[in-house]
């Protein structure tokens, strides 16, 4: 058991969202960081459909719904300050199925791609943010639990 670190990294500056993962793909090999395969995490954001809103001008609630690579027959969904839950993947046919209880939020599928490495005891993950066609960013994943357990 131990903790996981999420962050997201700045573009370095005069360079392209991709040419920095480029950049620290390239590093992490140099310091003998060895390839893992790749990964991909989605996340596509509900809102409450404005027929289940009791009163005019109360807010809707929002919910995430995520797919991670790593767990290929989960699906996990995050409500807006509240509970969570993880299902099988036929979990996304019940949301079409709840369409008149959650809509689907217009342009709202962000996704995270990228490559997997091992690097002593530590599992680094580096991908590039996308919403759409465009990129927005770095994700970097730093958690402890690889393979190995030599000394760097």
């Amino acid at each position: 058991m131990g903790v996981t670190c999420v962050s997201q990294m700045p573009v370095a500056e005069g360079k392209s969202v991709q040419q920095t993962v480029e950049l620290l793909t390239r590093k992490l090999e140099m310091l003998g960081a060895e390839k893992q395969g790749t990964f991909c995490v989605d996340c596509e954001t509900y809102h409450t459909a404005a027929s289940t809103l009791g009163s005019q001008g109360q807010a809707g609630k929002l919910m995430y719904v995520l797919h991670n690579s790593e767990y290929p027959l989960s699906c996990f969904a995050l409500f807006e300050n509240g509970p969570w839950l993880i299902a099988d993947t036929n979990f996304d046919v019940l949301m079409v199925k709840l369409k008149g209880f959650f809509q689907s939020a217009k342009a709202s599928k962000i996704e995270t791609r990228g490559t997997r490495y091992q690097y002593c005891d530590f599992l680094v993950k580096v991908g590039t943010v996308t919403m759409g066609p465009s990129a927005r960013g770095i994700s970097v994943e730093v958690r402890p639990g690889g393979n190995r357990s030599s000394v760097c």
